[in-house]
């Protein structure tokens, strides 16, 4: 397992933190959840009703070369850090520890989400350890109102597809998905947000569509190519949350049980 592990070392409320300088970016206090080392390895770990810390086989994957590779080219390109930095999405961050393990790689420019935000005020806000400094901005939504909102951002004002295709300001180098999702999903996100030349997505596939008991570890290029995968991360089978915005999501971890309301 070390071998391995060294090889891949409704009203929707919206917290965000104001714009900052460029140079601020790079002086800043580093990003902290208290929740970020309690992981233990092959066990989850409870952090709030809706949340769990994932066993710190993810936590080593999101630590992974392909996501250093995609960090490598953002600070070639773009030549620095600050404002124009490596940029990550964290998708379902929780309590902030995968925010955390992204932020401690590199990553100083991050939109972490998640449709429940308790665990994050829990561990990031509450605690009087815990800091998010404003190069990290949450949100309190799922993914697919997060996506909503991108598109907008990302498309107003712009006539020529082409050329905001190119302008490349707002995608990521880098996103990670904390739950299950099926393939569609993560090909969705990976061609729409990924930087095109290096951008790389990390989530666990489902096996078969729906099928929420086992997932398969997967790296992902912009176009939704599959450039890595494992069934198994050490000791770990892999298996993660269900997607709450799916119809086929049922049980402790859906609606109606944990009061999530799915987009209308």
């Amino acid at each position: 397992r070390r071998e391995f592990l060294s090889r891949i070392s409704s009203t929707v409320s919206i917290v965000m933190l104001p714009s900052v300088p460029v140079n601020a970016l790079d002086e800043e206090t580093p990003f902290h959840s208290a929740a970020y080392g309690q992981e233990e390895y092959t066990n989850s770990i409870i952090a709030s009703r809706d949340t769990n810390i994932s066993p710190k086989e993810v936590y080593d994957t999101i630590s992974s070369e392909y996501l250093k590779e995609a960090l490598d080219a953002a600070l070639k390109e773009r030549g620095g850090r600050g404002a124009a930095g490596p940029r990550a999405l964290d998708v379902g961050a929780g309590a902030g520890v995968s925010t955390e393990v992204l932020y401690k790689l590199g990553y100083h420019r991050i939109d972490a989400l998640d449709w429940s935000g308790s665990a994050w005020q829990r561990y990031v806000v509450d605690d009087p350890t815990g800091y998010c400094p404003p190069g990290v901005t949450f949100y309190e939504l799922d993914d697919e109102r997060y996506l909503d909102q991108w598109r907008m951002n990302y498309y107003e004002g712009v006539n020529n597809f082409k050329q905001q295709q190119q302008a490349g300001g707002l995608l990521f180098d880098v996103i990670v998905f904390n739950f299950a999702v099926n393939e569609s999903k993560a090909k969705l996100f990976a061609r729409e947000l990924l930087d095109k030349s290096h951008g790389r997505l990390l989530a666990p596939i489902n096996t078969m569509n729906d099928y929420w008991l086992k997932q398969t570890y997967k790296v992902m290029d912009s176009d939704g190519n599959a450039l890595w995968s494992a069934a198994d991360v050490g000791a770990w089978s892999v298996q993660f949350q269900p997607d709450v915005t799916q119809e086929t999501c049922s049980g402790v971890w859906c609606a109606p049980f944990n009061g999530f309301q799915k987009k209308k």
